[in-house]
């Protein structure tokens, strides 16, 4: 089946040691299950659908080293993992992959999307793709891009192509000094990812209240850093998080109403 390949090569890719706990989503049939039951110390693997759950079981009788979880992997507890290996559905990609992001302290995550979703976490500033889910996404870890799999490794055939993604928890770089106050900013002005940065404040700032003249005061701390007339599809993870990290000092000093209260 060539959908065994497939699995056979993100596991060649996966890193992984017999000393590894791992988190698979989606488990299905379970063939990506048993291969990662061949190198790691454990496994775990979640899946909704209770027929597939039955054959997970089946599967996991020949293994002392694989535990089944039913349910939804957007709402059960993850286990602590170091490392994620999954065939993520499609339906839930974004959802999951900041549930990953966010809650597990992990090392490794090879996942395996929709190539036009690949893409965007892929992307650099300036093109097509880069948009609020790159640098959301990008704000936690770096992404590289391990194997494009074609619709036809698959049987039957999806309607689109995949590729596989390694992502590593980000070691370079700043972060911002309150991230609940960068992915605030994000969430504010990345709906208009084809304005400029003044205009896509300005229409933020007048949804929540604020006044327009503050946007000149936010300018006025990013001089040599921010103008105020790139497009936010060209502006850099750094120099996002020089803003936030404004936004937060006229937060403190009253500026700004506090949007974490």
């Amino acid at each position: 089946m060539k959908s065994s390949r497939v699995a056979q090569d993100i596991i060649n890719l996966a890193n992984l040691t017999d000393q590894d706990q791992v988190l698979e989503i989606g488990g299905g049939f379970g063939i990506l299950t048993k291969l990662i039951a061949e190198r790691a110390k454990h496994v775990y693997v979640i899946e909704l659908d209770s027929n597939l759950v039955r054959a997970l079981h089946d599967m996991a009788r020949d293994y002392r080293n694989v535990t089944v979880i039913e349910g939804d992997a957007l709402i059960v507890e993850l286990p602590r993992v170091k490392k994620v290996v999954a065939n993520l559905p499609y339906s839930i990609s974004s959802e999951m992959t900041f549930r990953i992001l966010r809650e597990l302290d992990f090392e490794e995550a090879t996942l395996m999307y929709q190539k036009e979703f690949a893409n965007r976490l892929l992307a650099d500033p300036g093109t097509t793709e880069y948009s609020r889910l790159t640098i959301n996404v990008r704000y936690y870890v770096e992404v590289q891009k391990l194997l494009e799999v074609p619709a036809k490794s698959f049987y039957p055939e999806p309607a689109v192509d995949s590729s596989v993604i390694m992502m590593k928890p980000r070691s370079k770089g700043s972060f911002a000094k309150d991230t609940s106050v960068f992915q605030w900013m994000i969430g504010g002005i990345y709906p208009y990812p084809n304005k400029n940065l003044q205009r896509a404040l300005r229409i933020w700032f007048r949804n929540l209240g604020i006044e327009k003249s503050r946007i000149d005061e936010v300018l006025s701390h990013l001089v040599g850093v921010l103008s105020g007339d790139e497009r936010l599809r060209t502006i850099d993870l750094e120099k996002l998080i020089s803003l936030a990290d404004v936004l937060l000092m006229m937060i403190e000093n009253g500026s700004i109403e506090d949007p974490r209260v």
